[in-house]
């Protein structure tokens, strides 16, 4: 112990000396990073946002029975404007969304459900594509351009196409077919298990062309529609 105070006694100046070195250098290194954040600040995005404005609340009498999760690469968007389509430019898109079917339970009345020789049957409305969305869509490989462009526009035409494409492959691969399937099993176990008799699921024939709701039929940008061929043109 005493060999330690007189070391402190003969060095006492320099100990002193490298604390206040430490102080002094801790406090400097401190203050160059916040001149360093002052004029170099870090890269921040603000939010804000106004109240949120509740259009309607609706019930739904629907029930859900497939569900297909969908996504899509390569979704390219070219523009051609101007002059001998001097004003090209192009974008790469992946859009992941998903397409449900299921069954419209506002269909079914008292005569849908008979009981006839110790069966129960159930007879239901024609299946339907109950919803479709995107639920993420991420523009990449951005194409060299003069001119100012719209690349948020861009990013509109490739969601609405991808939603479009999404639910008439999903109707092609025989997601209403699949539906029906799932609604046939579920209900029936459902009414065996209610009423301990048999039950016989039907489906009414699909009257005209399949319906979308509104989830399926995308919004596009201000002047976009698509023409005949599938091309989309901006009316003037």
């Amino acid at each position: 112990m005493s060999a330690i105070v007189k070391f402190i006694g003969k060095n006492f100046v320099s100990i002193a000396l490298l604390v206040v070195g430490i102080i002094i250098g801790g406090y400097l290194i401190g203050a160059t990073y916040s001149v360093r954040d002052f004029f170099f600040p870090e890269t921040a995005a603000y939010v804000r946002s106004p109240h949120t404005i509740v259009n309607s609340i609706n019930g739904i009498g629907q029930l859900v029975t497939v569900t297909s999760e969908v996504a899509k690469t390569d979704v390219k968007v070219e523009i051609h404007e101007g002059f001998l389509n001097a004003g090209y430019y192009s974008a790469n898109h992946i859009a992941i969304g998903a397409v449900e079917a299921g069954i419209n339970f506002d269909a079914i009345d008292e005569n849908s459900l008979r009981f006839e020789e110790d069966v129960y049957t159930l007879t239901l409305p024609a299946p339907i594509v109950t919803s479709c969305r995107i639920e993420h869509i991420d523009q990449n490989q951005h194409s060299f351009t003069l001119l100012a462009a719209d690349w948020d526009m861009v990013r509109q035409l490739a969601q609405a196409d991808a939603l479009m494409q999404f639910v008439e492959e999903m109707i092609e691969n025989g997601i209403l077919e699949r539906a029906e399937e799932e609604t046939a099993l579920r209900l029936g176990d459902f009414v065996r298990e209610l009423t301990g008799k048999p039950a016989q699921i039907e489906f009414a024939a699909r009257d005209g062309e399949i319906e979308l709701p509104q989830s399926c039929q995308p919004i596009t940008p201000s002047g976009w529609e698509k023409d005949p061929s599938g091309a989309w043109k901006r009316r003037n």
